[in-house]
């Protein structure tokens, strides 16, 4: 285990050496002691806020705004919901009984029909029966006289 540990350190070691070496080699970022330009900076965007705080305000009276007209129009839309569900049960209600009128006017007329042709049938059968009873007297009263 000793000989692994010897043979491990020296390549460690000299991987260690080209990190340090490439870290070195790389450009650094110059450093700015500009204290003076950093607070003017600092002073300029702290005046600024007055203005940002004021655009802030404006745009959230304009959203309350746009939001009470909203709320507004939802409230007129549920009265016209309302409205319109009252109108829609009246229809219902008219066209239910629409057709039961429709349905009882088809029952009437089927009765009629029914009594008309029923009384057609009778004068029919009337004048049949009369025609038969006829014939039948005639038929009787031929062979009486042929018995005389």
């Amino acid at each position: 285990m000793n000989n692994k540990l010897f043979l491990i350190i020296p390549r460690l070691l000299t991987a260690l050496l080209l990190a340090a070496g490439l870290l070195f080699s790389l450009p650094a970022t110059p450093a700015h002691a500009n204290v003076f330009n950093d607070m003017y900076k600092g002073l300029e965007q702290f005046s600024e806020l007055p203005g940002q705080m004021s655009e802030l305000k404006d745009s959230y009276q304009q959203t309350v705004n746009e939001l009470e007209q909203t709320k507004s129009q939802l409230e007129d839309y549920r009265n016209e919901n309302v409205t319109l569900q009252e109108k829609n049960q009246q229809l219902t209600k008219m066209l239910d009984e629409l057709r039961d009128e429709r349905t009882a006017r088809e029952r009437y007329i089927r009765r009629l029909k029914i009594t008309a042709l029923t009384g057609l049938g009778l004068v029919v059968g009337y004048f049949i029966l009369i025609r038969v009873i006829r014939f039948s007297m005639r038929s009787r009263s031929g062979r009486r006289d042929q018995w005389r």
